[in-house]
């Protein structure tokens, strides 16, 4: 964990500390607080579905009430029993009776029922039909009294909607309570006594409760009653899957029907908790969220800024000064080591003027020093070539003693030139063979046909510039320690060529060669030559001709040599062309 928080930039810390320190704490306590509201709410919305389902089951129970006993009170009359039962001898006598029974105020209307009707049904064939009385086969053919013939109950409450009376026209959503009197029973005829009770004095109860929520007073699937807008409109009963969260449901008896109140909330009781405790909860999101999050921000911009100004003092490495930071706020321990840092800088600064003019004036030395050198190489080589040169045309003119020898000052003339001519360190590969071509020409007047030479020199490599003489000191050094020692005819070849990022010179003799440990201690002596070794004069050339390579290639150049005793000797310079 230390090593994951340590690659983190500091911004990032501090967005990870508030995320698990604070609003994983915030979020995981104020969901324990939401699941207990939540409980609390539940618990609450239960009980107020259950307060509702009871106070619809009074209202119905209430409203039922008085028709129930005026139904019992119908179906215990006597003097109504006994009208019912009276064979009428014409429809005068039937309505003279039909007076008596009104004017005795035994039954008159609806008996103080609110919108409602009384019918009475007998099997008396002298009833004449209308006024609320009716024979009983008015009744047998009507699907209400098929329902009521189906249920098998003497009593039954009907939710019907259709027609009672034959003069009805439009069908209408009826309420009906109806007792039945079997002849049978001891009574001398059939009976029904019915009440068919206003629908929209039930609708008008549930309305008036004002209830706030969803109530559906249901036979099975169908809704019977509800005080929903869209279901008082409609004419049929609704059969409809009463849908929504959090349903109430309870079973209700009436007069012998098994109904069920449904009851479902119009909104969730936590939003309610929200809207009445709205300045509570919004108070407690400002605390627990707004607050931190504007206090982090404060706190990051405090500390990152300030960190991320005194990492850009570090930014410039190229510069020769630390930037010292000019505005320093706060008191803290990031103000503390911003000051430390600028003292720091303050004294970097002045070490690194007094550390760079040292370095330029020890760099200036050094150049002049390995100038000095170079021009020292330089000079002494110019003697070298020119002893060398001189002795073969002496000894030519001795030994022979003939007129060529102007052609040989000719072509001395042309190598002093070169040799003088210093202006200049790098030349082209191709100019350098000019010269190793001169100088072979010149000692082949010495060695006639014991010396021979062949140039292998690629194209592409002609161009290169490399140091003057380098190529000629190595073939000057095969004429004199290789072919000049050997008795029979000697080669020499010259090679130029590319290889794998290098350009390669080799120098092959085919004279006298050198044992292993003098071949080993020249290989040493050439690849660690200093000025200082310079003083020893064997091999001064090969030494003189290596050190300007190594020193104008800054060390990566490299020299290898190969040689059998008695049949030759190889020497390779290696170039790297990045730096041609």
């Amino acid at each position: 964990m230390i090593a994951f928080l340590n690659r983190l930039k500091l911004r990032k810390k501090l967005y990870l500390l508030f995320i698990v320190g604070v609003l994983f704490p915030m979020v995981l306590t104020d969901a324990v607080i939401f699941m207990n509201v939540r409980s609390a709410a539940r618990a609450e919305m239960l009980n107020m579905q259950k307060n509702i389902a009871d106070t619809v089951d009074y209202t119905l129970q209430n409203r039922l009430s008085y028709p129930m006993a005026v139904a019992e009170n119908i179906y215990k009359s006597t003097v109504l029993e006994s009208f019912l039962n009276e064979s009428y001898a014409s429809g005068a006598k039937y309505f003279s009776a039909y007076y008596k029974l009104h004017s005795d105020l035994i039954f008159g209307g609806t008996m103080g029922i609110e919108d409602a009707k009384i019918y009475l049904f007998a099997d008396n064939a002298t009833i004449l039909n209308g006024s609320g009385f009716y024979r009983m086969d008015k009744a047998w053919g009507t699907e209400w009294y098929q329902l009521l013939k189906k249920s098998g109950k003497d009593r039954l409450l009907l939710f019907y909607y259709g027609t009672i009376e034959g003069s009805e026209k439009i069908p209408r959503r009826k309420i009906l309570m109806m007792i039945r009197k079997d002849g049978n029973s001891g009574w001398s005829r059939d009976k029904l006594y019915m009440i068919e009770l206003g629908y929209a004095a039930f609708e008008k109860d549930l309305l008036s409760l004002g209830l706030d929520s969803e109530v559906y007073v249901c036979d099975g699937n169908k809704i019977l009653l509800s005080n929903r807008e869209d279901y008082r409109i409609q004419d049929p009963y609704v059969v409809e899957k009463i849908k929504g969260k959090d349903i109430y449901s309870r079973p209700i008896h009436l007069y012998g029907r098994d109904l069920t109140i449904y009851v479902v909330p119009r909104s969730m009781m936590l939003l309610r908790y929200v809207r009445k405790n709205g300045t509570v909860v919004i108070a407690l999101v400002v605390l627990n969220l707004l607050l931190p999050v504007i206090m982090l921000r404060l706190i990051e911009k405090s500390v990152t800024v300030r960190v991320e100004g005194l990492q850009k003092s570090f930014e410039n490495p190229d510069s020769q000064e630390l930037e010292v930071i000019e505005r320093v706020e706060g008191n803290d321990e990031i103000s503390d080591l911003i000051r430390s840092y600028n003292r720091m800088a303050a004294r970097m600064n002045g070490l690194i003027q007094d550390v760079y003019k040292a370095r330029l004036r020890e760099q200036e030395i050094n150049l002049s020093r390995q100038n000095a050198e170079l021009l020292a190489l330089q000079s002494q080589i110019n003697p070298h070539f020119l002893f060398n040169t001189l002795e073969s045309i002496r000894m030519h003119s001795l030994i022979r003693n003939e007129t060529e020898t102007a052609e040989m000052v000719g072509r001395l003339a042309v190598m002093e030139r070169t040799f003088v001519n210093w202006g200049e360190d790098l030349i082209p590969v191709q100019k350098e063979m000019d010269f190793v071509e001169a100088y072979l020409q010149l000692q082949k007047y010495r060695f006639e046909d014991r010396l021979n030479y062949s140039f292998s020199v690629d194209a592409d490599c002609r161009r290169f510039a490399i140091p003057k003489l380098t190529i000629v000191t190595f073939v000057e050094n095969a004429c004199v320690h290789g072919v000049e020692k050997k008795a029979t005819p000697g080669w020499i070849f010259v090679r130029v060529y590319k290889e794998e990022g290098w350009l390669q010179i080799e120098v092959e003799d085919s004279g006298t060669g050198m044992e292993e440990d003098e071949l080993k201690e020249i290989q040493d002596r050439v690849e660690n030559v200093t000025i200082d070794e310079m003083k020893d004069k064997k091999h001064v050339g090969m030494m003189n001709a290596f050190l300007r390579v190594s020193l104008l290639t800054k060390g990566r150049a490299r020299f290898e040599m190969e040689s059998e005793k008695g049949l030759g000797t190889t020497v390779r310079i290696s170039f790297p062309l990045g730096m041609m």
